[in-house]
């Protein structure tokens, strides 16, 4: 069964942030280190650490949203890790950042190493059109990795 796109939605702990209408997910990457040596006659390859990716999300510019968007503006501005925040599918499942060892059991709340997963926003961009509506958009680098709950 197919996903619908409208049912889904951004948090940051249990705020909205307001006015998102799209948001995505760059997922995991894996290093990856050519092994082969001279007189090989096919290459091999040795693989390094994961990459927990990148998220975006985006939508109308609303400047009073101090518990969402002014929230990310903030975590931009002093590097925060964020750890709840939450990229909803529907209105019951979203991706978070782990706070579990496992990427197949995010319920489990042990730490790897001690260190949670989470978000931190690299940048946000502001635009105003004056044939359509302020907008505004996050970029952010997950740290350790998003799963699905």
């Amino acid at each position: 069964m197919a996903i619908v796109g409208k049912d889904g939605k951004v948090t940051i702990g249990s705020n909205t942030i307001v006015g998102m209408g799209t948001w995505a997910i760059d997922g995991i990457t894996v290093e990856e280190f050519d092994a082969s040596a001279f007189g090989d006659s096919w290459k091999s390859f040795e693989y390094g650490m994961k990459d927990g990716g990148t998220i975006s999300f985006n939508g109308h510019y609303i400047p009073t949203d101090v518990t969402g968007q002014q929230k990310l503006q903030e975590a931009n501005l002093y590097n925060s890790a964020l750890t709840t925040l939450k990229l909803y599918v529907n209105s019951a499942s979203y991706f978070e950042p782990s706070q579990t060892t496992s990427y197949f059991s995010p319920q489990n709340t042990s730490t790897a190493n001690g260190r949670l997963s989470s978000v931190t926003i690299t940048s946000f961009n502001i635009g105003m059109d004056k044939s359509g509506l302020g907008t505004i958009s996050f970029t952010g680098k997950v740290s350790g990795l998003m799963v699905l709950v």
